[in-house]
């Protein structure tokens, strides 16, 4: 008995390499920080005094931005030798869009965080799918990929719950900065992590 547990330990390791535990933590902490605030997103445009029609054109300039942008930056990432290196870089990006986010009082620094958004996303969604798509494993690929997936939609329901308490009690500000810490702390954990981890 001892030894089949043993043997299916060893079984499931080999199913979760390390690469792709750590990737897993920081798209975890990427999705949480969005999902804190993308539900809450047209509330906080109303705080600025802006109405729906606005909330509507300024996601509009993020995902134009996010969507156009993607092509570029897939192709660009393509070329360099350290792809994962595109996460870390969109990290720092998103916590400066954060950052403008919590200096918003109007239109168009509303517009300008969304479109340094949108290029932060741009650069993240085509260096995690390759730096994720290379560790995975032929005969396990569709369940390491189902924990990702997983995740991304378990995380905003918690995120989505934390960020409307913490709006509620203490402000968009609050949910501002912490969005901003968790997107740099990530930057930074892949930028120092040893290449051969990634």
């Amino acid at each position: 008995m001892q030894h089949h547990v043993y043997r299916y330990q060893l079984q499931y390791k080999s199913k979760l390499n390390g690469p792709l535990k750590v990737l897993l933590i920081v798209s975890g902490l990427f999705t949480f920080a969005f999902g804190m605030f993308s539900p809450i997103y047209a509330l906080f445009v109303e705080t600025i005094g802006e109405d729906i029609t606005v909330a509507a054109n300024a996601w509009a300039v993020f995902s134009l931005t996010a969507g156009l942008l993607t092509f570029i930056t897939g192709k660009w990432e393509n070329k360099i030798k350290e792809t994962e290196l595109g996460i870390a870089w969109s990290q720092f990006v998103i916590g400066f869009a954060y950052v403008l986010y919590y200096l918003t009082d109007g239109i168009l620094m509303l517009y300008l965080a969304q479109a340094m958004l949108g290029i932060g996303m741009a650069l993240f969604w085509p260096a995690f799918h390759s730096t994720y798509g290379k560790h995975t494993t032929k005969d396990e690929a569709a369940w390491q990929w189902s924990l990702y997936d997983g995740l991304a939609y378990l995380l905003p329901a918690v995120a989505a719950i934390a960020g409307g308490w913490l709006a509620e009690v203490y402000g968009f500000g609050a949910i501002f900065i912490i969005m901003a810490i968790l997107s740099f702390i990530c930057g930074l954990f892949v930028m120092v992590l040893p290449r051969k981890v990634l």
